[in-house]
C-alpha cells in the first residue's frame, strides 16, 4: 500500500484535511518573533530625535551666549532684557546671519535682572545674566538640561529653562 493511501486513511488525517491557513498559536508565535527581531534591530528613533532637538537649541543657547559675551566685551554692558523669542536691540550683529529667537517647539529669551538687594548668598545689588529656554515640551526640555545643566548654574520653573551666564 502506498502511503498517500494510509495517509488519507488515518484518522488524525481526516480531520485536518481540506484545512487552509494558519492556527491562532502560530500566528501570536510568528508576531512575538518578528516584534523582538524589530526591537533589536530598529534603533530607538524617538530617543535619537529627542536628542537631535536638544543638540539644536543647544546650540541656538551657545550662539547666544558668545554673542552676548562679544556684546559685552565691546560696549562694556550687557544687551538689554527682551521677550521671549525677541532678539535683543543691537545682538543681531553678533549673531550668524538669519538667526532667529523662535525654533521648533522652543522659544529663547535673554534674561537680563537688576537685582537691587543681591542675592541671599550675597546680599550687595548686582545683575544677573542668563539665557532661557522655553519649551511646553518637557522632555525636550529635560533633553537641553542634561546637555547644559552640568556645566552652569540653572533653574527651570514650568516650562522655562534658565541658564546663568554672569553673575555681577
Amino acid at each position: 500500500m502506498r502511503l498517500s493511501r494510509l495517509l488519507r486513511r488515518h484518522p488524525s488525517h481526516d480531520a485536518t484535511e481540506g484545512r487552509t491557513g494558519f492556527t491562532m498559536v502560530e500566528l501570536v508565535t510568528v508576531a512575538l518573533v518578528m516584534g523582538t527581531l524589530a526591537r533589536i534591530s530598529v534603533p530607538d528613533i524617538h530617543g535619537a530625535l529627542l536628542r537631535g532637538r536638544a543638540a539644536q537649541v543647544t546650540g541656538d543657547f551657545q550662539a547666544v551666549q558668545a554673542a552676548v559675551l562679544d556684546y559685552h566685551s565691546r560696549y562694556g554692558r550687557w544687551p538689554r532684557d527682551s521677550y521671549t523669542g525677541q532678539m535683543p536691540q543691537g545682538l543681531a550683529e553678533f549673531l550668524p546671519p538669519g538667526f532667529s529667537f523662535k525654533g521648533a517647539g522652543y522659544q529663547l529669551d535673554w534674561e537680563n535682572w537688576t537685582l537691587p538687594d543681591g542675592l541671599p548668598q550675597s546680599p550687595r545689588p548686582g545683575t544677573l545674566q542668563g539665557i532661557s529656554v522655553v519649551t511646553p515640551d518637557r522632555e525636550l526640555g529635560a533633553a537641553v538640561m542634561r546637555l547644559l545643566g552640568s556645566a552652569m548654574a540653572h533653574y527651570t520653573l514650568g516650562d522655562k529653562y534658565t541658564f546663568v551666564i554672569e553673575r555681577m
